[in-house]
This record gives C-alpha cells, sequence and structure tokens, in this order.
C-alpha cells in the first residue's frame, strides 16, 4: 500500500503537469482570437448592410435609378444571409468548444476526486501508525525498566537480551520513519490538491465564459432569426420593384447593356490572367489541382456546376420584349434558389466580385488557362485564393443581378476563348 500510494503520486503529479501545460497551450487563446475575428466580420457586415439600407432610403426619397435600387436590395439581400450564416457557424464553434471544455472540467474533477482519496487513505495510514507509535512510547515510558529487567532476567545470555534490545530500537526507528514517508506524502499530494483546485477554478471560470459566448451567440442569431420578417420584406419590396422594370422597356435596355459590360469585364479579366500567366515563370501547381484530373481531360463528361435545365444556351441569344440579340458567353441554367453550386474541376478562387448583370461572381482558374465563371450568386462559400476540390460547393443559386429569376449563369473559358459550356458537359 506505501509503495502503490507513492507511485500514484508521483504519477498523478506528472500528470497534473502534463494537464498543466496542455492548459496552457489549450485552444482558449487561439479561440479568443478567431472569435474577435468573427466580431470584426459580423461587425462588417452589418455595417454594410446599414450602408446600403440608408442608400435605399435615399434612393427612394430621391427616385433614382430603378435598377440601381435593385441592385442595392440584391446586395442587402445577400449580406444579411452571408450575415446569420456566419452567426450559425460562430455558434455551433462556441457550442463545440463549450462540450470540450466541460469534459476537460469533468476530467479535473474525476482526478481531483482520486487524488482526495488517496489524501484520505493516506492520513487513515498515518493515524494508525501514529496510534500505534504512542501506545508503544506510553508502554516504553511506564515500563521500561521492569520490561527491561524482565527481558534480562529471561534471556539465556547477555547476547540474546542486547538483540531483543536492539530489535525494540529497529521498531522505533521503522516508526520514525513511516511517520515521516507518511508526512511527506500528505505534503505532496496537499499540493497536488492545490493545484487541481486551481485548475478546477480557471476552468470553471473558462466554462462561465465560454456559456456566457454560447447565450450572447444565441441570441444574436435570435435576433437575426426575427430579422428574417424584414428579409422576407426586402424580397417582396424587390420582386414589386422587379415588376417595374420588366415592364419599362428602357429600363430592361439598359440591364442587358449592364450585362453586356459584365461580360466584357470578364472577358477583360480573364485574359488579363492569362497575360500574367505567360509572362511569368510557372507557379507551384496548388495541391488540389495536381491530384485532379486535368480540365482539359473533362471534355464531355465533366459533371454540371448545379442542378437544373438550361435556360439560355451558348451564342446568339434573342430577347423577347427587347426584339434584340446579344451574345451569351456561357449558359443559364434554372435552379433551385438556395440549392448549391459546386466546381465542376479543381481549381483556385482567383476573383470574387459585384458586377451589374452577373451579380454575386466566382471565377476558378484550373490552370494550363482554363477557367470557370459562376455568377448570380445568392451566397459565396470561398475566399480569394482558396484551393477548391472537384465538387467542393463553392456557393449557392440566387437571382442577383438577374431580372429572370434565380439561375446560375456558367461561362468556360480556355486561353482567352469563350467555350459552349454544353461542348464540356456530360449529358444530363
Amino acid at each position: 500500500m506505501e509503495v502503490s500510494l507513492l507511485q500514484r503520486g508521483v504519477k498523478f503529479g506528472l500528470a497534473v503537469l502534463l494537464l498543466g501545460i496542455a492548459f496552457f497551450t489549450s485552444p482558449a487563446a487561439v479561440a479568443q482570437e478567431e472569435g474577435d475575428q468573427a466580431a470584426q466580420q459580423l461587425d462588417r457586415l452589418r455595417r454594410e448592410i446599414q450602408d446600403i439600407e440608408d442608400r435605399l432610403n435615399q434612393s427612394r426619397s430621391r427616385e433614382q435609378n430603378l435598377l440601381t435600387e435593385l441592385e442595392d436590395y440584391d446586395r442587402q439581400i445577400a449580406l444579411r444571409l452571408e450575415l446569420m450564416d456566419k452567426l450559425e457557424s460562430e455558434r455551433q464553434k462556441t457550442q463545440k468548444a463549450l462540450e470540450n471544455s466541460e469534459r476537460e472540467l469533468g476530467l479535473i474533477r474525476s482526478n481531483l476526486n482520486r487524488t482526495r482519496g488517496d489524501s484520505l487513505r493516506t492520513a487513515t495510514e498515518r493515524m494508525t501508525v501514529a496510534d500505534l507509535v504512542r501506545r508503544r512510547a506510553i508502554y516504553a515510558y511506564k515500563f521500561l525498566r521492569r520490561d527491561a529487567l524482565k527481558a534480562l532476567l529471561t534471556s539465556a545470555t547477555v547476547g540474546q537480551w542486547l538483540t531483543r534490545r536492539q530489535y525494540l530500537d529497529k521498531i522505533a526507528v521503522v516508526d520514525q520513519r513511516n511517520l515521516e514517508r507518511l508526512d511527506q506524502q500528505n505534503t505532496q499530494l496537499a499540493g497536488l490538491r492545490q493545484q487541481l483546485s486551481l485548475k478546477q477554478s480557471e476552468e470553471s471560470d473558462r466554462l462561465g465564459r465560454y456559456r456566457r459566448m454560447v447565450v450572447y451567440k444565441e441570441r444574436l442569431l435570435a435576433e437575426e432569426k426575427s430579422e428574417s420578417q424584414t428579409l422576407k420584406k426586402r424580397r417582396a419590396e424587390r420582386e414589386s420593384l422587379l415588376n417595374r422594370v420588366r415592364q419599362d422597356k428602357e429600363l430592361l435596355a439598359r440591364q442587358v447593356e449592364g450585362k453586356k459590360q459584365a461580360a466584357l469585364l470578364v472577358e477583360s479579366l480573364i485574359k488579363s490572367l492569362e497575360v500574367t500567366r505567360e509572362k511569368t515563370a510557372p507557379a507551384p501547381i496548388p495541391r488540389a489541382i495536381t491530384a485532379a484530373i486535368p480540365f482539359r481531360q473533362l471534355k464531355g463528361r465533366m459533371a454540371w456546376p448545379a442542378a437544373g435545365k438550361v435556360l439560355s444556351r451558348f451564342g446568339l441569344q434573342r430577347h423577347e420584349k427587347l426584339a434584340t440579340v446579344t451574345e451569351n458567353p456561357g449558359i443559364d441554367i434554372g435552379a433551385e434558389e438556395g440549392s448549391n453550386i459546386q466546381a465542376v474541376c479543381a481549381g483556385q478562387v482567383t476573383k470574387i466580385t459585384w458586377l451589374r448583370g452577373y451579380g454575386n461572381t466566382v471565377i476558378l482558374d484550373h490552370q494550363g488557362g482554363y477557367y470557370t465563371v459562376y455568377a448570380h450568386l445568392s451566397q459565396i462559400g470561398v475566399t480569394e485564393g482558396q484551393q477548391v476540390r472537384s465538387g467542393e460547393i463553392i456557393g449557392q443559386v440566387g437571382q442577383s443581378g438577374s431580372l429572370a429569376g434565380p439561375r446560375l449563369h456558367f461561362e468556360i473559358w480556355a486561353q482567352r476563348e469563350k467555350q459552349d459550356p454544353l461542348a464540356w458537359l456530360a449529358d444530363q
């Protein structure tokens, strides 16, 4: 029992030391930094939403361009969706951190209870030994002379008497050593209990902070969900404004012109990327691309970026109301609003922007001069410079920049030349 308690104390002391190191290097500080960054992002989104709200109010009072007002509605709806998505993500992250903290606190409490039990057993053992030593001391004080004489008279030889006396002395030494050992072990266990109590206090404070964060995030999410009524109202206002625009041929013509300009901007951007690629030394190919099938080998069997029917094909298209012919640099896929958009091939996000006529737009670089363009997104789930795998979700279908309802505008470019996406996509 003596050895097992001492070994347990030493091992547990090492465990506490390692646990302490784990706490000091735990993700608490990182979580705090990430929390600060998230708060900054949320504040930025709120400010952008409010700025757009101010512009809408000014637009209504001044009867400004309806297309600009429509664009502001699209942006505000997209930003509010992004804000609610980030709030939900932050809430889940905080909840996960809370659960980890509770598990760590449970481990500390379990170890603390084990140490308290060891301490109690050690104290009991010490009391037993101390009582035995006390009784021996009393006996020796009262009967030492009598027993010494008795031992001398009953001993066959003086040597036998000396042996008995040495035996009694050794018992006293052993008793003293046991007392010292138990006192030392008690001191060690008291130190361990103090350390664990401190860790328990620290972890309880940490647990309290996480719980307050969860409550705060839940409240923020509840506020944003309550604002879903505002979001519905904005969508209804947008639809009403959209109907007015659809009835105005002049506004329709300006919208078509805006889309032409957006297509030219995309073309210019891709040509600029190609010029840069041709003039610079080959950059290291991202891992997501090296592990994927090369873009050029996917022709005719490429996965679709979204599920839906083709509403507008590649090439020249006639506008029914305006009786004009325009060129479509890609295809338009009619898909359910909010449905996922996936990368058709592994690549790198090279541009995220907002274009009148295109709305939220993402451009992927697939190496070798191949690019894909995704427009009219309601939400964007990637960041510039991010590597994406084939089939990875990059956003959701929306109607930002569109006058004809939810859809995905999709383009393929190869060495500055726009391609017919239907020639690349697999048959449905």
